[in-house]
């Protein structure tokens, strides 16, 4: 770690749940979420709606998707432990999607993390608890926050799998949208409906809707200081997709006026605070995709 004075707590939980799931092997299938029209929408803006509705995955949100092919890629290469920066939702679906397995999930959060959160993390994983306020992690550090001895093979998965959002795309695309609008915090799955978009060969526009604030939002789940998507989100902002952020008032706005309607929380519901900040035309169709409530 450096000269980098890092105060980490380590919480080391080995559910009896997940052991009794190893043998009974419990499986998940994410995907095939439903696509809801909402007249509500129409009505109020003008212009055909769709909600992409990525609640409806087994755990409640979108990284389902990307749990799902993690612990495939995990259990094919025999990898024997994960570990990742999360503030929830995504170590809470790598631990359930790794049940059934002797794949151990480590999920390094930030102190402030709120506890029944963690709590909920600790049942069926491990925690480590750090100060990430205002320090970045290399996946170096990562990894060696998470390593228990020289001969373990430890995957860091907190990036790098943007295919697994490219069934979305292929989940609508018999719809043909003008516009897919989707929540973008390090631009993982920003980047993979972007290539699901190529492979279907559709005309829509991406809009990505994210953060002003880097370090702390009311949608805590988009922040994100440093990502290693950056290069490749420039060269798709290049070709004509679009990526907005929103105030902090904007998203408790937003979250308000939404969390009764759908199955969100604030960093899910951002999306649709693109409706009032961009101009469609009357015939357009957009699909927003809801990323989930999760853990929230």
């Amino acid at each position: 770690m450096g000269k980098r004075d890092l105060k980490i707590r380590v919480s080391r939980h080995h559910s009896l749940l997940k052991q009794d799931n190893f043998i009974i092997g419990m499986a998940y299938k994410a995907g095939n979420t439903p696509l809801i029209k909402s007249n509500e929408l129409a009505k109020r803006f003008g212009f055909s709606i769709l909600i992409k509705d990525e609640s409806k995955n087994p755990f409640g949100t979108f990284k389902d998707r990307r749990s799902e092919l993690v612990i495939k890629k995990a259990k094919d290469e025999h990898a024997d432990t994960l570990v990742l920066i999360t503030s929830g939702n995504a170590g809470y679906s790598l631990e359930r999607f790794s049940e059934g397995t002797s794949i151990r999930i480590v999920n390094i959060v930030d102190k402030n993390l709120e506890k029944s959160i963690k709590d909920e993390l600790k049942k069926y994983g491990e925690v480590i608890e750090a100060d990430l306020s205002d320090e970045i992690l290399k996946p170096e550090d990562v990894i060696s926050l998470a390593r228990q001895n020289d001969e373990e093979v430890i995957w860091d998965v907190s990036n790098g799998f943007h295919e697994a959002y490219e069934g979305i795309v292929e989940e609508i695309k018999q719809e043909n949208p003008d516009f897919i609008i989707v929540p973008v915090g390090s631009g993982e799955a920003f980047v993979g409906v972007y290539n699901g978009i190529k492979k279907c060969k559709l005309k829509a526009k991406l809009i990505g809707v994210g953060v002003k604030n880097k370090w702390h939002s009311f949608a805590e789940r988009l922040h994100t200081p440093w990502t290693p998507y950056e290069s490749k989100i420039q060269s798709i902002l290049k070709e004509g997709h679009q990526i907005i952020r929103l105030e902090e008032e904007e998203i408790k706005e937003t979250y308000n006026r939404y969390k009764d309607m759908f199955d969100v929380e604030p960093s899910s519901a951002v999306v649709f605070g693109a409706l009032t900040k961009l101009k469609f035309k009357k015939e357009d169709k957009i699909i927003l995709v809801n990323s989930g409530k999760g853990l929230a």
